[in-house]
């Protein structure tokens, strides 16, 4: 009885493990963003606007198994930019929110970076376009608020 308790438990956790990084959790949504040349993105309910020449990064190979979206010629893997969800309960900055100038990280790093609660997830935006943050940081709601 306990050897079946044990096995249901860890097909479980596999099966629940497979399913978070087998399918994206993030997607582009049907309606379009307000500006022209951005898109939006959902994200378990979050909405926001990104550019609409940013892709999802294939990030299997990293470290931190995070959905990206940045410009199609950015490190899956690296720092040169682009918008992160993370797991409001699981964040944890070193600065409270809005935009900053970013901390060195190397000649790739973005000089702009910031990010917003909604629900139950903090967005991190990041480039060397100072107003690109703000917009993309600013159009971060809830899905179906203000509508």
């Amino acid at each position: 009885m306990a050897l079946t308790g044990a096995c249901a438990a860890l097909f479980a956790v596999v099966l629940t493990w497979f399913g978070a990084t087998s399918h994206p959790s993030s997607q582009v949504v049907a309606h379009s963003a307000v500006r022209a040349g951005w898109k939006t993105i959902d994200s378990h309910g979050v909405e926001f606007d990104i550019p609409s020449a940013w892709q999802r990064l294939g990030m299997s190979d990293c470290e931190f198994r995070l959905e990206q979206w940045a410009p199609p010629d950015s490190s899956p893997c690296g720092r040169e930019g682009g918008a992160v969800f993370y797991n409001a309960a699981t964040f944890d900055p070193a600065d409270g929110p809005g935009v900053r100038r970013t901390a060195a990280g190397g000649a790739d790093a973005a000089n702009w970076g910031g990010y917003v609660y909604a629900g139950d997830y903090a967005v991190y935006v990041s480039d060397n376009d100072r107003d690109l943050v703000r917009q993309a940081l600013g159009s971060v709601r809830v899905a179906g608020e203000g509508e």
